[in-house]
């Protein structure tokens, strides 16, 4: 019976482990870009005990040798833990460590250990496979292209770029017939409404929205107005005030969420809408000074972060940080890594930062991430323009 339960042990070690998906990254380290390995040095009745040293072996895809390397059990690359009396060990490393320039593909890792009282070698083997960039900058990626019927059609072209502009994709699903999509406008056939109606809304009552300045009591011009359901799932109308502040829409009687937005100005969030039929409501602001950056050179990066309940958001973390790693501004090198401050009373965040077309390369995108105790809120790549100040938009 002893026999068996060796020989089963021998089985599990001998025998490779559930495979890793890593990157080969030199240039910003993550988690993605590293490579684990929880391994044992067994007695002769198949118990955990204290290893010496230990044994590395990986090989290549094409069968070559990738990398091989002997150690001692103190190395700053193992670390061991004991758990209920038991000795266990993790040998960790940088994955362009263990395998240099590395191709992607599967690699298979040996890591012999021995315990040289007892003279005995435990085996343990472990696959891994390389792939050619980060999930994370693959899932970031997504966003740029558009599903329609038969495959995707790629609108990023200086990144991934294979087709078409967004006119030729609008053009063929407006003009590829749909069941229950019956109108024939303008722009093309087969459309639920006239696109030219989208903006001004479809409703039956008209309905003026006034922009007003409390702090001047004046009315405000050139305010970007979206008319949204009340649980936002939906954008009904859009439009932008006149010289007179106001903006005209089509709306059914019903209740709907009002988001106003302009440079310089802070409008109440939430704003809520109640249409029984023809009317006007205003909609109320004050100017809103940003500050100037911390340096002339960087842009200032602002936002509000309010709950369901259209309430300021107060200490909520917010941090930028390159997540293609490090660049290069005007020679310096700038550090990849988060810089970071939190919500104020207001739900408001600030951030200076360089702007993305004076870094090299200059298509450098940030992430910024707004993070509660309970969650992640957003994490999203922006491209920061150059400019004094930014209201975060994407």
């Amino acid at each position: 019976m002893k026999l068996i339960t060796g020989l089963a042990v021998l089985m599990l070690l001998t025998s490779p482990a559930w495979p890793s998906v890593v990157n080969n990254s030199t240039s910003s380290p993550t988690a993605e870009d590293s490579l684990v390995v929880l391994f044992f040095s067994l007695d002769s009745l198949g118990n955990p005990t204290t290893a010496d040293s230990a044994f590395v072996l990986v090989m290549a895809p094409n069968g070559g040798v990738a990398f091989r390397d002997s150690m001692a059990i103190g190395d700053s690359r193992i670390t061991s833990q004991t758990v209920g009396a038991k000795q266990y060990y993790t040998f960790a490393e940088q994955v362009s460590n263990i395998d240099g320039p590395g191709a992607p593909g599967v690699y298979n890792l040996a890591l012999t250990v021995k315990n040289n009282s007892l003279g005995l070698l435990t085996p343990t083997r472990m696959i891994f496979q390389i792939i050619s960039t980060e999930f994370s900058d693959q899932i970031a990626l997504l966003t740029d292209s558009v599903m329609v019927k038969g495959g995707i059609i790629d609108t990023n072209k200086t990144e991934r770029g294979d087709l078409a502009d967004s006119t030729s994709i609008a053009r063929w699903v407006w003009n590829t017939p749909q069941s229950g999509h019956t109108t024939s406008g303008s722009f093309g056939k087969y459309l639920d409404t006239e696109v030219s109606g989208i903006s001004g809304g479809t409703g039956a009552y008209s309905f003026t929205l006034v922009t007003w300045d409390t702090a001047a009591d004046q009315a405000v011009s050139g305010v970007s107005m979206q008319v949204r359901g009340v649980n936002q799932s939906s954008l009904v109308a859009t439009g932008s005030t006149n010289s007179n502040g106001e903006v005209a829409f089509n709306l059914d009687a019903d209740s709907f969420v009002v988001v106003a937005s302009s440079p310089g100005y802070m409008f109440d969030a939430y704003d809520t809408l109640a249409v029984i039929g023809t009317g006007t409501d205003t909609v109320m602001g004050y100017q809103f000074d940003v500050g100037t950056p911390t340096n002339p050179g960087l842009c200032r990066v602002y936002d509000w972060v309010y709950n369901l309940a259209g309430e300021p958001e107060t200490g909520v973390s917010v941090t930028a940080s390159l997540p293609d790693g490090v660049v290069k501004c005007d020679g310096y090198v700038i550090s990849p890594f988060a810089v970071s401050t939190t919500t104020d009373t207001f739900g408001l965040f600030i951030l200076d930062l360089l702007p993305s077309e004076i870094l090299d390369p200059s298509d450098t995108r940030y992430e910024i991430t707004i993070m509660r105790s309970d969650g992640t809120v957003l994490r999203q790549r922006v491209t920061v323009p150059d400019s004094t100040y930014w209201k975060l938009t994407w």
